[in-house]
């Protein structure tokens, strides 16, 4: 029995890698353009982080919320966001898959057409949103260590804040995608479920009102996988309970968006053309 499993997964990995690679091999076609794109994108996405440090340095911490501690909240959401970019960068153009009927194809496959959605399009020209990430924490890390606000085990829970925040965006990103089996049109749904909680899980969650951080602990869950951890970790409140609570989130938000995914996939007619 653990044997058969063994080579199904076995299998699986070897048609998934199959399949990246020949996404990769299409877009390294022109590496200049990919280095170009990369390094441009990830200086013009860095005016953000740059906004906060410019706007602390002239007032000051915010809520004792500090340019480090900021820094390294940037760092989190950045990375999360980076990884699932780069692994699930169809679900970000799946609009495209619903107005064309090219989801069509994905259904005559011999694999589940989210296995096959994900393969077949890496967001390799996305690295700019972890690269941002990297180098956020490569600067804020040595500096809060320094002073003692991170230490020891905390490492560790800063490494898995990085892995709950890449659930929650493909969480959250899967539920935006499946609307499209309703919807069609998802770009502007988009804004609201992906792009506008990026932008604000950056800040500390304490700037906003009660409403927009309930928001973002629970419909759009992204703070629940960085600022959570983030707030007990920097001493900045909260309690142990805030390292826990990803790992009670993340799987409930995944299992959902899975369950919405499976149910657009079975209701789903085609284009008609």
């Amino acid at each position: 029995m653990t044997g058969g499993w063994c080579q199904r997964l076995r299998t699986v990995a070897r048609v998934y890698w199959v399949l990246v690679s020949a996404s990769l091999r299409g877009q390294m076609q022109y590496r200049l353009d990919f280095i170009g794109n990369t390094l441009i994108q990830a200086i013009m996405g860095a005016d953000s982080l740059i906004l906060i440090v410019a706007v602390l340095a002239r007032f000051g911490p915010i809520m004792g919320w500090t340019t480090m501690d900021i820094a390294m909240l940037f760092a989190v959401t950045r990375v999360g966001n980076g990884v699932y970019m780069l692994i699930c960068n169809e679900l970000d153009r799946f609009e495209a898959y619903m107005v064309t009927g090219d989801f069509d194809s994905l259904l005559i496959r011999p694999w589940p057409p989210l296995f096959t959605l994900l393969a077949q399009g890496t967001g390799v020209r996305r690295l700019s949103f972890l690269a941002q990430g990297i180098a956020a924490f490569a600067v804020a890390a040595p500096r809060l260590a320094a002073v003692g606000a991170v230490a020891g085990c905390d490492w560790a829970w800063l490494a898995l804040a990085m892995a709950w925040t890449s659930l929650l965006y493909f969480a959250v990103g899967l539920a935006t995608a499946a609307a499209g089996f309703w919807l069609t049109r998802i770009d502007e749904l988009q804004v609201f479920t992906m792009i506008a909680p990026t932008t604000a899980t950056t800040y500390p969650l304490d700037v906003y009102p009660s409403w927009m951080r309930k928001l973002l602990l629970s419909v759009l869950p992204i703070g629940l996988g960085n600022y959570l951890p983030l707030r007990f970790i920097l001493g900045k409140g909260g309690s142990q309970a805030d390292l826990l609570w990803p790992a009670i989130g993340c799987p409930l938000a995944v299992a959902a968006a899975l369950w919405l995914w499976n149910r657009g996939v079975s209701r789903y007619s085609s284009t008609g053309t």
